[in-house]
C-alpha cells in the first residue's frame, strides 16, 4: 500500500514554486558580485576551473578569493564540475568583473561606494559568456536552497506528525525570509550547507519513524560529509546526529546495532571528508585552515560587551541586510520582524508552559519533548560555535545561523501558533497574513531597496547652487557649487556636502573625485574617494555637458585634536597612477591640483580629560583621552603625547604601552615603548592614568603627514591587545613634519 504523504503534495508543491520564483526573481534584479562575499567565492571557482587546483592561502597576498579560498572546497568542486562538464565560458571573466577600488562594504551609513564591483551592458539580459556562467551558478545555489525549503518541511512533518500546520509554516518562514532568499540567489558556499544541514534532518527524523535501513546509514554519512566539505558550521551536526541515533538506540533497546550505525556513519563521513582535514594539516599546521582564514580575514579579540553591541546587526541580518552587508530595508520592517519574534518567544515560552503542564498532569512526557530539546541543543551548539567565530573575527551576521533555520523556523510558528490561538485570531487566518507581511517584504526587496543601491540617483540639479563654487579639472571637469552644512562640527560628528559637477569633455581615463576634510595644518582628518555618480559610474562612461549632483558624508574621527578650523579640498585624480588633474579658477589662475573652500570650525567633545575618546583594548584597559603637541615639528624635534588610560576590570599581566611615529603601514620614524607607571597590574578599576611620552622624530625623517599610533603588548610574548573590531592599534591624530 503506498505510504500518505503527511504534507500534501499540491501544498508543499505550492510552497516550492512560490519559493523558486521569489528566489530566481533576486537573482536576477541583483547584479553581479553584489552579494556577501560572492566575488570571493566565485574567485574560488574561477581559479578551481582554471587550474584544476584548490587555492594555496598565503597572508598578504593578494587574491580574488580572499578568505573565501581557506573554506572546506565541496562547493567549489560542484560548481567547477558544471563548468567544465557543460563547457560553460568564462574567458571573458576579467572583462566582466570591476571591482569598486573605494568600496565599503559593512557600512550602510555610507552614501556612495555601496556597490563592489561596476556595473555594464555585459550584464544586461540576455547573458553571454562569463555573466551567463555565473547566473547559471545562481541557478544551482537556488536549487540547493529549495531543497532546504523541502527537507526542512518533510523532516518537521515526520518529527511532529500530529500538529501538520507546524511543517508548513516552518516551511513558509524559510522559503518568505528575505535574507534566506538573498543568500540562495547568490554564489556562496551557505546554500550547500544549509541543504546539508537539513537534510540530514530529514534522514535522522526518517531514521526515527520508519526504522533502520541501510540506504538510510549510508545517507546520513554521505550527509555529514558533504557538510563538512561545504563549511566548518557543518561539523556541529555530527554530535548531534551521533546523539540522536544513541536516543533511538535507547528507545529501540538496541545498543549495539545502535553502536555500530554510529560507526559506519562516521566511517563514511570521514571518507568523504578526511583528505580536506590532512591537507590543512600539511599546508598550514592547522586541520581547520582556520588560522590563516583568520590571518587573511583579520583578527579581533571580542569580548561578551562587544557581542552584545552587535545584536542589533545579528538580528537584523537573519531578516534582511542586502549587497555587501551595506543595504538596509526600512526602520519599520525590522521593528515589525522584531516585534513578531518577541511575540512568537512569548508563545512559544507559553505553549511549552501548558504542553508541560498537561504532561505533568497526565504524568506523561512524550516523545516531542526529547526532540524539542535535541533541537534546541542543536540551535545553541551553532549559536556557541558562531559565537566563538565572531569573537575571532567581524561576522555577527545572522545568516551564518542558517544551517538551523528549519528549528529556528519552527520554533517561530508554534509560538505565532500560540498567540494567535490565545487573541481569537485562529491559524486559519494567521498564516496568510504573516506569509503576506514576510512575502511582501521578498517580493519588494529587489525593487525598493536592492536594485536603487546600484543605480546612479538623480539628485535635483539647481539653477543656482546654494553656494557659488568655480573651478575646473584639466579641462574635463567643473565644479560649479555646493551646499554645505553644519558649520559647526565635533569629533564623530558628520558634515554633509553637496558637490555640483559637470563633463566638459569626455574624459579617457577612470578619474576618482577625492574629498578631503583638513584643518589649519593641512592635516587630513577624514576624506572620501570615490568613481563619479556616487562610485556607480566610471569616468570614461560620462558625456561632455552632463550635470549631476555628488552627496558626500564625512565623519569626523573621534581621536581629532579640538578646537580647530577646518576646510574642504576637492580634485580628480587616477587611482592607478595616483596623478591628479590640474586645478583652475574662474580667472584661469591656476589653483594646484584641488580646490579649497569652506570655513568650519571643530569644537571639542565634552568631558573630563582634553579630546575624549573611548577605546577598549581587550575589554581591560580603555584609552579616553589623549593630548598631543607640538603637531608641526621638523627632523630630530620631538612630540609630546599625554595618553589618559582607565582599568575596566583587574589587569593580572604587565603590559607595554607603545607610542610611534608611524608612515603606514609599517615604517617607524620615532617611538617610545615603555611599561606604565605605576604598571598595569597595580591598576584600580575605574581610576584614570596619565602617562606621558615624548617621540623624537628621527633626523632622516623625510618631509610628510605621519600617524600617531599607540596600543599595548606584553612584554614576554610581543602579544598586543585587540579592540572589538580587530585592530590591536589606535591611530590618533596626525602630525606633520617639515623640512
Amino acid at each position: 500500500m503506498e505510504r500518505r504523504p503527511l504534507i500534501p503534495r499540491l501544498r508543499l508543491g505550492g510552497l516550492l514554486a512560490l519559493y523558486l520564483a521569489l528566489a530566481l526573481w533576486h537573482s536576477v534584479v541583483n547584479p553581479l558580485f553584489e552579494s556577501s562575499d560572492e566575488r570571493s567565492h566565485i574567485g574560488v571557482v574561477v581559479h578551481l576551473v582554471r587550474t584544476g587546483s584548490l587555492p594555496v592561502q598565503v597572508p598578504g597576498r593578494e587574491t580574488l578569493w580572499q578568505q573565501e579560498g581557506s573554506q572546506p572546497p565541496l562547493y567549489y568542486m560542484l560548481l567547477a564540475a558544471l563548468t567544465r562538464g557543460l563547457g560553460l565560458p568564462l574567458d571573458d571573466f576579467e572583462i566582466l568583473y570591476h571591482p569598486n577600488p573605494h568600496a565599503a562594504p559593512g557600512d550602510a551609513s555610507r552614501v556612495a561606494n555601496r556597490n563592489l564591483a561596476l556595473h555594464g551592458p555585459m550584464e544586461s539580459f540576455p547573458w553571454r559568456g562569463a555573466a551567463f556562467t555565473l547566473h547559471i551558478w545562481r541557478v544551482v545555489s537556488v536549487l540547493l536552497s529549495a531543497l532546504t525549503v523541502f527537507a526542512t518541511v518533510q523532516a518537521i512533518a515526520l518529527l511532529f506528525p500530529r500538529y501538520p500546520s507546524l511543517a508548513l509554516g516552518a516551511g513558509l518562514l524559510v522559503a518568505l525570509n528575505p535574507m534566506f532568499l538573498f543568500i540562495s540567489a547568490s554564489i556562496n558556499n551557505d546554500n550547500l550547507v544549509n541543504a546539508t544541514a537539513a537534510l540530514t534532518l530529514w534522514l535522522l527524523a526518517l531514521r526515527l519513524r520508519r526504522g533502520f535501513a541501510v540506504r538510510r546509514v549510508v545517507g546520513l554519512g554521505l550527509a555529514l560529509g558533504a557538510a563538512a566539505l561545504a563549511k566548518l558550521s557543518g561539523l556541529v551536526l555530527w554530535p548531534m546526529a551521533a546523539v540522536f541515533l544513541l536516543g533511538i538506540a535507547t528507545r529501540e533497546r538496541r545498543w549495539a546495532r545502535g553502536l555500530r550505525e554510529i560507526a559506519v556513519m562516521f566511517g563514511i563521513a570521514l571518507s568523504l571528508c578526511a583528505w580536506w582535514f590532512i591537507r590543512n594539516l600539511i599546508l598550514y599546521r592547522d586541520p581547520t585552515g582556520l588560522s590563516v582564514m583568520l590571518d587573511i580575514a583579520g583578527r579581533r579579540s571580542a569580548t561578551w560587551a562587544d557581542l552584545a553591541g552587535e545584536f542589533e546587526g545579528f538580528r537584523r541580518s537573519f531578516w534582511g541586510v542586502f549587497g555587501g552587508m551595506n543595504v538596509l530595508m526600512p526602520v519599520w520592517a525590522y521593528e515589525v520582524l522584531d516585534l513578531g519574534t518577541a511575540l512568537a518567544i512569548l508563545g512559544l515560552v507559553l505553549r511549552v508552559g501548558r504542553v508541560a503542564w498537561e504532561a505533568r498532569r497526565a504524568r506523561r512526557w512524550g516523545e516531542p519533548w526529547a526532540i524539542g530539546l535535541w533541537l534546541l541543543a542543536y540551535g545553541i551548539l551553532l549559536f556557541g560555535a558562531f559565537l566563538r567565530w565572531t569573537s575571532q573575527t567581524m561576522a555577527s551576521q545572522g545568516r551564518l545561523m542558517f544551517p538551523a533555520i528549519g528549528p529556528i523556523a519552527l520554533a517561530l510558528w508554534a509560538g505565532w501558533e500560540e498567540v494567535a490561538g490565545r487573541i481569537g485570531c485562529g491559524c486559519r487566518w494567521w498564516t496568510p497574513l504573516s506569509a503576506a507581511f514576510l512575502g511582501s517584504l521578498a517580493l519588494w526587496a529587489p525593487l525598493l531597496w536592492i536594485a536603487p543601491a546600484y543605480r546612479p540617483p538623480d539628485f535635483p540639479i539647481p539653477r543656482v547652487p546654494p553656494q557659488r563654487l568655480e573651478a575646473t579639472f584639466g579641462g574635463t571637469f567643473r565644479v560649479w557649487g555646493y551646499e554645505l552644512g553644519p558649520a559647526e562640527l565635533r569629533p564623530g560628528g558628520t558634515l554633509e556636502l553637496t558637490l555640483y559637477l559637470e563633463t566638459l569633455q569626455a574624459p579617457t581615463r577612470d578619474w576618482s573625485l577625492f574629498v578631503h576634510l583638513v584643518d589649519d595644518l593641512d592635516i587630513i582628518l577624514t576624506q572620501e574617494d570615490r568613481y563619479p555618480r556616487q562610485g556607480l559610474v566610471r569616468a570614461t562612461a560620462l558625456r561632455p555637458g552632463e550635470r549631476w549632483a555628488e552627496l558626500v558624508r564625512l565623519r569626523v574621527p573621534d581621536a581629532v585634536i579640538a578646537p580647530a578650523r577646518l576646510s574642504l579640498v576637492v580634485g580628480f585624480y587616477d587611482r592607478r597612477t595616483w596623478e591628479r588633474l590640474p586645478a583652475q579658477g574662474s580667472d584661469g589662475v591656476s589653483l594646484g591640483d584641488h580646490v579649497r573652500f569652506g570655513d568650519l570650525i571643530l569644537q571639542p567633545r565634552p568631558g573630563g580629560y582634553p579630546n575624549p575618546v573611548s577605546y577598549r583594548f581587550g575589554g581591560r584597559i580603555e584609552l579616553i583621552g589623549f593630548e598631543l603637541a607640538p603637531r608641526r615639528v621638523r627632523p630630530g624635534e620631538a612630540v609630546r603625547l599625554i595618553l589618559y588610560w582607565r582599568a575596566l576590570r583587574p589587569v593580572e599581566q604587565n603590559y607595554t604601552v607603545f607610542a610611534h611615529i608611524l608612515e603606514p603601514p609599517q615604517t617607524l620614524w620615532g617611538q617610545e615603548d615603555r611599561p606604565p607607571d605605576p604598571p598595569t597590574p597595580r591598576w584600580q578599576v575605574g581610576i584614570v592614568y596619565p602617562e606621558s611620552y615624548t617621540l623624537r622624530v628621527k633626523p632622516e625623517t623625510p618631509p610628510g603627514f605621519y600617524e600617531i599610533e599607540v596600543g599595548l603588548y606584553r612584554p614576554e610574548t610581543g602579544e598586543r591587545l585587540r579592540l572589538p573590531d580587530g585592530r590591536d592599534f589606535v591611530l590618533l591624530s596626525r602630525i606633520r613634519v617639515e623640512p
